[in-house]
This record gives C-alpha cells, sequence and structure tokens, in this order.
C-alpha cells in the first residue's frame, strides 16, 4: 500500500468538501480529496442544480398559460416534450460539471482518489490502495435519501431525488410522501407540465415555517391544483397495473409513479470514527462552532454536521474550517446570518429568527413583528402579483434580527436583510435605503420605515411641526 503525507486530507467531493479543497489548495496548502461516486455531490447531480432546472422549464410552461391575464392570448396549451426536459436537465448538469471536475481540482494542485476511504488512526485515513498521514482533515461526505419504514414500500417501484430526474416519460399522477421543501418544489414543477400531484405527509407541509407563511404556500399550490394529505400516517403501500396505492388512516390514494422525498441521513458506516477518537449524535457528527469535532485535528462541515442542509450552509462551513485551519483564526459558524430559500413560484426565503423561534427565544412582548403584503409593492401590481408578503423581526430597539419573504425573487431580496442582520443594523439602515423603482426591493424599505410611521405621523408630531412653522421662519 502506498504512503504518502499531506497537509490537509478531505472526505467527500460535494460542495462542502470541494469548497475547502480549492480554497485551501489555492492558498498553498497540499490536500488529498477522496471522493468515492461523482464529483459535486448531491447539489450538482441530484439536487440544487436538476431540481431548478426543471423547476424553470416548468415555469416557462405556467407562463404561458396565465398569459391571457396580460392582454396576451396563448396559441394553447403548451406541448410539453418531458424527453427534451430530461435531455435539457442533463445537459445542465454537464455544463456546470467541469467547475467540479478532478481534472479541475488536479490543475489546483488537489490529489483526487476516487476511492471510498476510512480513518485507520486518529491522524490517517486510508483506502484500499492508499495511505494518507495528514496533519488535518475534513469529513464532508454529505447525505443520502432517507427511505421510511412502510409496509409494502419495498415492493413497489418508487424515486427519490436521486432518481427522479432520470424519468422519460411524465407522470400521469405523481404521489409524493413528504412535504418539506424538495416534495413541494418539485410538485410544483409536476404540476405545471402537466402531472395530477398529492403530496402525503404526517405533520404539516413546511414543517419549520411560520403557520402565515406554510398557510401561504399551502393556498398557493392548491390553486394549482396540487392535493394535500396532511397529518396522514400511511399504513401500507401496494402496487399493480402501473398503479400505486398508498393507504392511510384516512384513506386511499392512488398514482402512477411514487416519489418519495422524507429527508436525507448520513451514511457514516464504514468511516470507522471511533478509531480517529470522533463522536455523533443523532446521526451527525458532533462538532463545535469551529466545526471541529472530538478529535481537534478533525473537522467536518457540510450535511454531515447539521440538520440544515443547503449547499450555502456548507460553503460556510467550509470558510469558518479554513479560517481555524490555516490562519488559527478562532471563527465560529453563526446560522443566523446564512438564508436560505425554498424555490416555489413565488420562492419562500428566511434569514435569522422566524417569529416563532423569536418568541421562544426573546419572548413575544420583546420583537417587534412586521407584516407586509407584496401586494402593496407597485412591482407586484405591473407583474399581476398579489400572494405574498414580507416579515421583519426585530427587538425592542429596531435591530433586525429575522426576515422571511415570500414572494417573486425572494432568495435575491433576502441578502439586504442578510447584510443587516449579519452587522446588526437597525430597522432605519433599511429604511433609508434607495431602490430602483418600482422593485420589489421597495417593499423592504416600506416594512422598515412602517415602523417610524407611528412616531412620524403622530399627534405629536403634527403638534411640532405646527410649532415649528409658527416659530421658525
Amino acid at each position: 500500500m502506498k504512503e504518502i503525507n499531506t497537509d490537509i486530507c478531505v472526505i467527500g467531493g460535494g460542495a462542502a468538501g470541494l469548497s475547502i479543497a480549492s480554497g485551501a489548495a489555492q492558498m498553498g496548502a497540499k490536500v488529498v480529496l477522496f471522493e468515492e461516486n461523482k464529483m459535486g455531490g448531491d447539489c450538482l447531480n441530484h439536487g440544487c442544480i436538476p431540481s431548478k432546472t426543471i423547476i424553470s422549464s416548468a415555469k416557462t410552461a405556467f407562463q404561458m398559460q396565465k398569459s391571457a391575464k396580460q392582454a396576451i392570448q396563448p396559441i394553447g396549451k403548451p406541448k410539453i416534450d418531458f424527453t427534451e426536459i430530461s435531455a435539457h436537465i442533463s445537459e445542465t448538469i454537464q455544463k456546470i460539471a467541469p467547475h467540479d471536475s478532478v481534472e479541475r481540482f488536479e490543475a489546483l494542485g488537489v490529489q483526487v482518489f476516487q476511492q471510498r476511504a476510512k480513518f485507520t488512526g486518529k491522524r490517517q485515513i486510508s483506502s484500499d490502495t492508499l495511505s494518507v498521514n495528514f496533519k488535518y482533515a475534513v469529513i464532508a461526505i454529505g447525505t443520502h435519501p432517507m427511505i421510511p419504514d412502510i409496509p409494502g414500500l419495498s415492493d413497489v417501484p418508487y424515486f427519490t431525488n436521486e432518481s427522479i430526474f432520470s424519468l422519460q416519460t411524465l407522470p400521469e399522477h405523481l404521489v409524493i410522501v413528504g412535504g418539506g421543501a424538495i416534495g413541494v418544489e418539485l410538485a410544483q414543477a409536476f404540476i405545471r407540465l402537466g402531472s395530477h400531484v398529492s403530496i402525503i405527509e404526517s405533520k404539516t407541509i413546511l414543517a419549520h415555517q411560520d403557520g402565515e407563511f406554510k398557510s401561504a404556500i399551502r393556498t398557493i399550490l392548491s390553486t394549482e391544483g396540487i392535493s394535500f394529505y396532511e397529518q396522514s400516517e400511511i399504513e401500507k403501500i401496494t402496487g399493480g397495473n402501473n398503479e400505486i396505492t398508498i393507504k392511510t388512516k384516512q384513506k386511499l390514494i392512488s398514482g402512477s409513479h411514487l416519489l418519495i422525498a422524507t429527508g436525507r441521513k448520513a451514511d457514516m458506516h464504514g468511516l470507522e470514527l471511533d478509531k480517529a477518537g470522533i463522536i455523533t449524535n443523532h446521526g451527525m457528527i458532533k462538532t463545535n462552532a469551529r466545526m471541529q469535532t472530538k478529535n481537534p485535528k478533525i473537522y467536518a462541515i457540510g450535511d454531515i454536521a447539521t440538520s440544515h442542509r443547503h449547499t450555502n450552509v456548507a460553503s460556510a462551513h467550509a470558510s469558518i474550517a479554513i479560517q481555524n485551519i490555516l490562519f488559527k483564526i478562532p471563527a465560529k459558524f453563526n446560522p443566523l446570518i446564512i438564508p436560505h430559500t425554498i424555490y416555489t413560484d413565488p420562492e419562500i426565503s428566511q434569514v435569522g429568527y422566524s417569529k416563532d423561534l423569536a418568541e421562544q427565544k426573546f419572548g413575544a412582548h420583546n420583537i417587534i413583528c412586521i407584516i407586509q403584503k407584496i401586494s402593496k409593492n407597485d412591482r407586484a401590481v405591473t407583474d399581476s402579483i398579489s400572494e405574498g408578503s414580507i416579515q421583519l423581526i426585530a427587538k425592542k430597539n429596531g435591530q433586525l434580527i429575522g426576515a422571511t419573504i415570500l414572494a417573486p425573487h425572494a432568495g435575491e431580496i433576502i441578502q439586504t436583510c442578510t447584510f443587516a442582520i449579519t452587522h446588526k443594523l437597525k430597522l432605519s439602515a433599511l429604511a433609508k435605503l434607495h431602490f430602483p423603482y418600482p422593485s420589489y426591493g421597495e417593499a423592504l424599505k416600506q416594512a422598515a420605515s412602517s415602523f417610524y410611521s407611528e412616531r412620524l405621523f403622530s399627534p405629536k408630531m403634527r403638534w411640532l411641526m405646527k410649532w415649528r412653522f409658527k416659530l421658525l421662519p
């Protein structure tokens, strides 16, 4: 077995692992990377890229069908060539793949080994052909779809997010088990492309969202034709005659295709973490705020170290790890300054505290909650958008600590709030901003300004203005 020494050894070639490998190598560190599957991980191959591609195609089809509302008469219902959509997804992945490729990373100076790796000591990682002695190691193995233990599921064909994009024909009726981000995003995409869609959820859809935003998304998707079966425990799944039937305690739901979207879990089997002195907790590797494991020379980043499994979180983890490893800067990860977006139409984006979490943390009497309906925004009026709102959460002194936006381009608009929360700015900072007119960003300014409206337009202010013009020239 060949033995080599390196500064940093990374296990996992997804978003988190590639971020730290490229950054560290370009700054002069000697880096070894192990990835046993496809470079780019879930985001490139099964997640962000293919899902947003199909969402884009579905939105185009939807806009064509509703164009009559803007005095543009459609020729007819758009013809959907799902084989071409599938090919477009593959082409999109291939366009981005070179950025995550073995060739690019080797050009950056990273030694890439497409092999399964495991710990063979507190400072050693090995594969079948190679043993690597490291000064630091980073675990970034990501996650895989979690398959629930449902009677009959193993006897019927089903898809996960890792296989759904391989479909060559449009499902007649897609039944989705799971109402999280993946479930609702793909539900809207497929119904806009022409499928019937049902969502079965044991709790409520988008369980971590505040009630009013959850309700708004449910209403929007219901209007488009999606059927919801919430608070539904599945008792059994059966199949036959090109049909899949799901039996819940309440009713029978039948469809042509089944998508399991009940979450993701880490596959740590075979890593032999105990040999490195690493401990796990609730299916994740336990780390401190610096992303260090129990073994201070080993870091864990990305999906393996958090339940907030977003690509930008993985990148933020990598940044924290690099600062600690390369520069010995005691950087700590702060989840409250990392936004996340659910790519329904309209999008829902959130950063910092939600209203529910802020009330739990500080008490309802110690926070300010401002709601601005997107329908009051002039850009929304020109776009014929009536659904959506902006919610700003602040402390009593006006410091912004959270924002949730349900609106077109919410994932872009949220960045203004992310900046304000990161730098501990007050609502007054947002109120002083000047946005292009008309733009959705103006709704942020209007919401922040409303915090001061009561004082600015109060009887006391009118009295002061009256005497100001009487006494002063």
